[in-house]
């Protein structure tokens, strides 16, 4: 297949500096950087979101490139797959007692309240660049007890970070960061960063350490992952933009409702996406009942309107990404409901710290609480058995699924033939008109708008909007 201009644009740059790739979706960026790494034959390193991205890129690779994701290459190069150490997803407040004589009395703050500050400012130095823990990284605005936290989630992080000394458990984040700080990618002619819109600032870090030529390659407007500490590589390098606009997953009556979703954002694109003559899109008001036929997802931009859409189903379904979060966040808002506090495990239920907090939350603005509070409201007792029944019902394999449904976070990099995008996106004009009305929420509403993006562009040929959101984009 010859390649667009726009291609040839980039398979033309040597390896020799610096570039970035401004790619949209479903705009052939793995492609163009397998055909880079054939045209510029030298050894490189390409470093992936995630390992499902990295698998399916080091497949199409040629063998000059050796696909992986940052956290993989950092186990490895540390040599933890010998000594196989025991891995957290994060680290929890029983992982503090190891440390009980480090942790002291902070003045004006609880006891209680004070080994959630000392996780939470571990945990954002971990993914932040560099040696120290800053001010930052503490959320307490005083700056007596900002200073007092550091200094006790220093001492902690130092022991942690020196695995060698200890067994006790390592989150992913723990050894990325160790090899951030003592380690650096050498033996590579050039290094291809897949997914830039979405890193983190340590893997910012080893990326401008490794000294080498770097193809950057991203989509600033699918970051949707600020939340939990990423930024937009994009922004972190200067350097010559090239880009890909030419999109092939979907037809131009899709793409028409990209390019209307992303005019809302306050940084509106220079370039518009372009869809494929090829295919024929279509975009179709959700009525609410849609013929599930093989390769059609349901999107939802939250777990509580993913579990009304499921409520009443009885046949198998597969929901991306597990049913595990869904469970966690429903169980623990039931539990709270109940005054249950100790039974809490999801973070965006515990943070409430009362059913009364949440219902508060839920009548002055915030969606998804309001309708997870009106899921416990309604079905009450019969929750936990309603979660088991889907959890029976859940399938862990998609091919083996009916209905297959997804949040758009977890839907990113993933595409259908025929998607339904649910009505608990807000539409981008009323996003936009918010953060007019205050600029401090523009962060949050550019997230909402990419969130939206993301959603939409994972459609092939038909898309089905909710009600709302046809009538404002088609």
């Amino acid at each position: 297949m010859t390649p667009t201009d726009e291609q040839q644009a980039i398979l033309d740059r040597a390896p020799t500096g610096t570039i970035k790739v401004l790619a949209g979706a479903g705009c052939g960026k793995t492609s163009t950087l397998v055909r880079y790494a054939e045209r510029w034959p030298g050894k490189g390193l390409y470093l992936a979101f995630n390992s499902a991205i990295a698998r399916e890129a080091g497949a199409k690779f040629p063998r000059n490139i050796e696909a992986r994701t940052a956290h993989s290459f950092a186990f490895r190069q540390l040599g933890l797959g010998g000594r196989r150490p025991e891995l957290a997803n994060r680290y929890l407040d029983k992982h503090l007692d190891a440390f009980d004589p480090l942790i002291r009395a902070v003045p004006g703050v609880p006891p209680a309240k004070l080994r959630g500050l000392i996780l939470g400012t571990i945990e954002r130095f971990l993914i932040d660049e560099g040696t120290r823990i800053k001010h930052r990284h503490c959320e307490l605005t005083d700056k007596a007890q900002n200073r007092a936290v550091r200094e006790i989630a220093g001492a902690i992080a130092l022991k942690l970070l020196n695995f060698a000394r200890h067994d006790l458990p390592i989150t992913h984040d723990t050894y990325l960061k160790r090899f951030e700080m003592k380690h650096r990618i050498e033996g590579f002619d050039y290094l291809l960063l897949d997914e830039a819109q979405d890193l983190n600032p340590v893997l910012i870090s080893i990326a401008r350490k490794a000294g080498i030529p770097t193809i950057v390659v991203g989509d600033p407007y699918q970051s949707i992952y600020r939340f939990r500490g990423a930024v937009d590589a994009m922004n972190a390098f200067e350097a010559d933009e090239l880009t890909l606009t030419q999109s092939w997953r979907f037809g131009q009556e899709i793409a028409q409702v990209a390019n209307r979703i992303l005019r809302h954002s306050s940084r509106p694109p220079r370039h518009r996406l372009t869809g494929n003559p090829a295919i024929t899109s279509t975009i179709t008001r959700y009525g609410g009942r849609v013929a599930m036929q093989p390769g059609t997802a349901i999107l939802a931009r939250t777990n509580a309107r993913l579990f009304q859409s499921l409520a009443s189903i009885d046949r198998p379904f597969h929901l991306v990404g597990g049913i595990r979060d869904l469970h966690r966040q429903l169980t623990s808002a039931h539990a709270l409901s109940q005054g249950q506090r100790f039974k809490v495990t999801d973070e965006s239920i515990g943070r409430f710290g009362s059913w009364r907090n949440l219902e508060y939350a839920a009548d002055h603005g915030d969606g998804e609480m309001r309708r997870v509070r009106d899921i416990v409201d309604q079905h009450g007792h019969r929750l936990p058995g309603l979660l088991d029944r889907l959890d029976g019902l859940h399938r862990d394999a998609e091919s083996d699924a009916q209905i297959v449904v997804s949040t758009a976070h977890k839907a990113k990099g993933r595409e259908w033939d025929n998607v339904i995008v649910l009505d608990d996106f807000d539409p981008p004009a009323d996003l936009a008109a918010r953060r007019r009305g205050d600029a401090k929420k523009t962060v949050d509403t550019d997230q909402q708008i990419n969130l939206l993006y993301v959603a939409c562009t994972r459609a092939r040929r038909r898309l089905y909007l909710a009600p709302p959101l046809h009538d404002a984009l088609a």
